[in-house]
């Protein structure tokens, strides 16, 4: 499946940032390629799978199909009826002495075409551009569904990836409390240590494998759910592991600019705008209909029976004017709700947008968060590496215990399970962030590619929903 210029843009850079230091980036650039292929590869088919992504693609559709609709009621219509008949009548003549019957049989054809063109609607042009805003509401939120479903197969990505971290850091654990576990027994036999030191450092290696058994059924679970989202084929190769990435700094970018982000690109608040301005557009629908309408017509009849008198052919072209008079309050109170309704959706739009620009704000202070924790961990695990290996060397050397080394390597053995959930919350902060922004182009610092032109026919979006294709591809 060819991989879509701006997808594979996005997957390239999310990756990078959570994959490798900016001086390796080019040592890596293979394997990043790969994740690049493998993860564009499966959110494509997560389209396939998700409910969510299909209903949204379906209810574009059904827009377009609405504004196809509503569009065509400023359009002519033509109709055409014919009829047949037979009749049997009987004709009387009054006169002032007598009355005379005739019975009269008659068999008739007649054939009528009418066109008709509205002049004057405006109900019907403020439904064409309601019908034009739910349209581009429902592409908007096409596009919301397929950033959270990116989201979602990047998350089960790096919960793959965590899963693996922890389930080598339990099983490099459980591979020294075996050691240790032998030793000890090595030295009981030797009259060195006591048998409640045997069975403490065997306790210690149960433990172990109990961290090693939950470590795979975490790794279980977090396949399954990438199974789940993308087809039975969905995989990573074991070759790719989180644990030596560190992510390059953040960019030089506010507070301030990541809710400009928001206001200006998050689908789901573009939607909800949409929505605010088709509840807009059925209150001047539901005004309009105390308003005029004028349309004009043409008709075209041709008929033909056994009498004389009969009128075989007859064209008219006229206008119609229709004025609503009085309809005991109805239509006023249908504008009321309509207005009602649209300050509802006023509400919901701001509350959408401080919902969203919330969202943003603490996905991006986690970020910061992380990547300070992450500088901080490699730190810590290098100290305590070095601690557990001096006390390693003491114990060797008979001046040190094994409740010290036990001491040290489950501080080097915490160590290193913190750096992996900080990596994970690193990776999860990241992707809140950029599918919250909609900028996950080079990391918020170059524009998007331009939009790819609309499929012919469809109704233009504006600038700001056309710039939302771009994180999609073709469809």
């Amino acid at each position: 499946m060819p991989i879509k210029r701006p997808w594979y843009t996005i997957l390239r850079i999310v990756i990078v940032m959570s994959y490798g230091l900016s001086s390796a980036i080019a040592g890596t650039s293979d394997k990043t390629d790969e994740m690049v292929r493998l993860l564009s590869l499966h959110v494509a088919n997560a389209r396939q799978f998700d409910g969510t992504y299909r209903a949204a693609a379906a209810s574009k559709e059904a827009a377009w199909q609405a504004y196809q609709s509503a569009a065509s009621a400023l359009g002519i219509k033509v109709t055409a009826s014919a009829t047949t008949f037979y009749s049997d009548r009987t004709e009387e003549s009054r006169g002032v002495a007598s009355v005379s019957e005739v019975q009269r049989s008659l068999t008739g054809h007649q054939l009528y075409i009418t066109a008709k063109k509205p002049l004057y609607r405006p109900r019907e042009n403020a439904a064409i551009d309601q019908a034009h805003a739910q349209f581009q509401g429902a592409d908007a939120l096409l596009s919301s569904a397929e950033n959270a479903l990116f989201g979602r197969v990047f998350l089960a990505w790096i919960e793959i990836l965590t899963a693996r971290d922890l389930m080598q850091i339990a099983r490099d654990a459980l591979d020294r409390a075996t050691v240790v576990r032998i030793e000890a027994e090595r030295r009981f036999k030797a009259g060195d240590v006591t048998i409640d030191q045997v069975g403490l450092e065997v306790s210690r290696q149960r433990q172990r494998q109990a961290e090693v058994v939950q470590a795979q059924l975490r790794q279980d679970l977090a396949e399954r759910a990438l199974l789940d989202l993308s087809g039975a084929d969905a995989a990573i190769p074991p070759g790719f592991s989180l644990e030596s990435a560190i992510p390059n700094p953040m960019p030089h970018i506010s507070r301030e600019q990541i809710y400009e982000y928001v206001e200006q690109r998050n689908p789901e608040l573009i939607a909800a705008r949409f929505g605010e301005l088709a509840a807009r557009l059925e209150r001047d629908k539901r005004d309009a209909d105390h308003r005029p309408t004028i349309d004009i017509y043409a008709t075209a009849s041709k008929g033909e029976n056994d009498t004389a008198s009969y009128i075989r052919d007859e064209q008219r072209i006229g206008l119609q004017l229709s004025v609503p008079l009085y309809t005991s309050g109805a239509l006023t109170a249908a504008v009321q709700q309509a207005e009602a309704e649209y300050r509802k959706m006023q509400a919901l739009t701001h509350a959408t947008e401080i919902r969203l620009k919330a969202q943003a704000g603490a996905a991006y202070a986690s970020l910061q968060s992380a990547l300070l924790k992450i500088e901080a961990s490699k730190t810590h695990i290098e100290a305590t590496g070095l601690r557990a290996e001096a006390v390693k060397r003491s114990l060797s050397a008979g001046t040190g215990t094994y409740s010290d080394l036990a001491r040290a390597e489950a501080e080097f053995l915490m160590a290193r399970q913190r750096r992996a959930t900080e990596m994970m919350e690193f990776a999860q902060a990241w992707a809140t962030l950029t599918v919250s922004t909609a900028r996950i182009d080079a990391v918020f610092d170059q524009g998007l590619p331009p939009s790819p032109s609309p499929k012919s026919g469809s109704p233009q979006s504006t600038p700001r929903v056309d710039a939302l294709q771009t994180v999609r591809g073709g469809r």
